[in-house]
């Protein structure tokens, strides 16, 4: 670790003392109300200044240009207040740190980033001291609260001044936070495209805030720009950011004090509550000259604490068979879960999911089925029994002795303290178990698939079962599958449960090519393709056979086209295979132009797009080797095009 010299700004005579080496870099500290770290390639910059009221603030730039204005700092502690008052006391040396890991769940297989770190540490007029960690890579930069010392007495953080301000001309993609419901917050509706100062719409339920993450375009120095979290655990809350953005400030926000999965009763207010030391999450801004920067960033587990299970050989991201969307109404029958259990065999499908009912046949008896089948069974789970200590040991003990892989744990619907938690407990009591764990109904990723490897999935995310209970949902289907790779899934593994083309309740408007691309398109360590085994025979065989090959961990991911709202296309390759997929987001048609140049090697190609039915048919088509590629995108359209050595 690097050694911190302290310097005390208003004490002459400790100046006077320092070593002749010292003196002068301490001079520079006390004549300085500003503080800088650069990533390591000089691209990205934060700034900490410490203002004439004594508060404190910092600015982000890339390639020189700012990209977030000079933005609060500081928190209220319900025994000090770190907002104003403040001195500067001593700063770190930059340190150097090399992320080297491996993603089960990600946009890539592994990591190998430098970012630089630094820390600054200010006095209260308590004399109460509050670290300000730094951090920057090429990919953004990021900065948390640190409390130093020792002690027993549990300390509450009532408040963050911590905010965001974004250039004028600055748009964003935003979805709205939900106040608290049985069924709500779950991060489950649209996003809209939005300039700060803007209110959140009445939109899905009645909103409190916006949810991260949250993505801007900043046109004035061409970057993108994503705001997030990394890092939190039991020790904080999750939080969001508050409704009001007025003078283009966006605040950070604690959840609801009425929030709570169904079933638990809060002990304590919203506010997070620890004993010191104290590190907080990072804030995150994740930054690039494209959307398509944002998608393919990790700067968000590069953050995240490494990870905590040493023996990984047992964790194998896969696909899975899933009869609930097919069947909602059951009946959860044996036979019925069998059928599922079989396609996914028959397809070459790692996993099959038993969700809810699937207690009126029993664990034992469907699992035995799965396993002589070759196929690990998943099982559902209700977020209510991960709480208490015995109730979760006694709830996964159940599903280990009946064969299970690992579970989906739905309805949490709660950001608060209690609930980070509990999905820790979660994920660590499962490993222990060798249990693979899935979220449903809960917050987004903040960085635990890479401190968690047996994370592999988490809903957050308005998804295909929206056809049941969404009637605007077909209508702007299309345009949210085109923002998500830029947004939630660019923050961690996505379960939208692609490939939902059968009639639902609400009538599809993307046509099946479209829904068949976005299997490729999103990431998550574990993929529920939606539809029932009958819709997947009517494809042509080739069709077939690109789900039979496409996995659920890609050897390399590429953006070729990223235009939230409008248009996203990706390359993804799995040993000597791409898989170009691309859908349209508009009710129009639209052109898209490939350069395949790069694909030289991969002369064997083979484009799946709309049949004479475009909602339910597709076709493939044999074509030709080029350097370049173009086509036109049919409304809400989609395309996958396979190319091999």
């Amino acid at each position: 670790m690097t050694t911190i010299r302290r310097f005390h700004v208003c004490s002459a005579l400790s100046l006077a003392l320092l070593p002749a080496t010292l003196f002068a870099a301490a001079l520079r500290a006390a004549d300085t109300n500003s503080w800088s770290l650069a990533s390591p390639d000089q691209r990205c910059v934060i700034s900490v200044s410490l203002g004439k009221a004594a508060d404190l603030s910092y600015e982000v730039r890339r390639e020189g240009k700012v990209v977030v204005e000079q933005s609060p700092l500081g928190l209220q502690r319900d025994d000090q207040n770190f907002e104003h008052t403040l001195v500067f006391d001593h700063v770190g040396e930059t340190e150097r740190r090399r992320e080297q890991y491996e993603l089960f769940a990600g946009i890539v297989p592994r990591v190998d980033h430098y970012l630089n770190h630094r820390s600054l540490v200010f006095r209260n007029s308590n004399d109460a001291l509050i670290e300000i960690e730094l951090a920057a890579s090429s990919e953004g930069v990021a900065f948390r609260y640190h409390f130093t010392g020792s002690s027993n007495d549990i300390r509450t953080v009532r408040s963050e001044s911590t905010g965001f301000k974004l250039p004028t001309g600055t748009r964003g993609w935003l979805q709205p936070y939900h106040t608290a419901s049985a069924y709500t917050p779950a991060y489950e509706d649209f996003y809209f495209n939005v300039s700060p100062g803007e209110l959140p719409p009445q939109s899905r339920a009645k909103p409190l805030g916006w949810c991260f993450p949250a993505l801007f375009n900043v046109p004035g120095v061409a970057t993108w720009v994503l705001l997030t979290e990394s890092g939190t655990d039991g020790s904080y809350c999750a939080s969001h950011l508050a409704a009001d953005s007025s003078n283009r400030v966006y605040r950070i926000a604690f959840p609801s004090a009425k929030e709570a999965t169904k079933g638990q009763t809060n002990q304590y207010g919203p506010e997070p509550r620890h004993t010191l030391p104290w590190t907080m999450p990072w804030r995150v801004m994740v930054m690039g000259k494209s959307a398509g920067d944002i998608a393919m960033a990790t700067l968000v587990t590069d953050l995240a604490p490494p990870s905590h299970i040493t023996d990984t050989s047992w964790i194998h991201p896969g696909r899975a068979s899933w009869a609930w969307w097919s069947y909602p109404e059951g009946p959860a029958t044996a036979e019925r879960f069998d059928e599922f259990t079989d396609f996914a065999a028959r397809m070459g499908w790692e996993y099959t999911l038993f969700d809810a009912g699937w207690w009126t046949p029993g664990l034992a008896k469907i699992s035995n089925h799965a396993r002589d089948k070759g196929v690990a069974p998943l099982a559902w789970s209700h977020a209510r029994d991960f709480y208490d200590p015995e109730k979760r040991s006694s709830a996964l003990e159940k599903m280990v002795t009946a064969g299970i892989r690992g579970v989906k744990v739905d309805f949490w619907c709660s950001d608060r303290q209690e609930t980070m938690a509990a999905m820790q407990a979660l994920f660590e009591e499962a490993a222990a178990r060798r249990l693979l764990v899935n979220l449903h109904g809960c917050t987004i990723p903040r960085g635990w698939q890479r401190t968690w490897p047996n994370f592999l999935s988490a809903e957050a995310v308005l998804g295909n079962e929206s056809y049941f209970y969404e009637s605007r949902y077909p209508q702007k289907a299309a345009e949210l599958n085109t923002v998500l790779p830029f947004t939630r899934n660019a923050v961690g593994p996505m379960d939208s449960t692609p490939v939902a083309c059968s009639p639902k309740k609400y009538s599809r408007l993307t046509t099946a090519a479209h829904e068949l691309a976005t299997g490729i398109i999103f990431t998550s360590g574990l993929i529920h393709y939606a539809d029932r085994p009958s819709f997947f025979e009517t494809l042509p065989a080739e069709a077939m056979k690109v789900f039979r090959d496409a996995p659920a961990r890609w050897d390399e991911t590429r953006c070729l086209v990223g235009e939230p709202g409008r248009m996203a296309v990706f390359a993804r390759r799995c040993a000597h295979s791409w898989f170009i997929a691309g859908i349209n987001g508009t009710g129009d048609s639209l052109p898209v132009s490939l350069d395949l140049s790069p694909f030289v090697r991969f002369p064997h190609r083979l484009l799946i797009t709309e049949g004479t039915n475009a909602l339910m048919q597709v076709i493939a088509t044999p074509l030709p080797q080029s350097g370049h590629w173009q086509r036109e995108l049919p409304p809400r359209g989609g395309f996958i095009l396979r190319m091999d050595e």
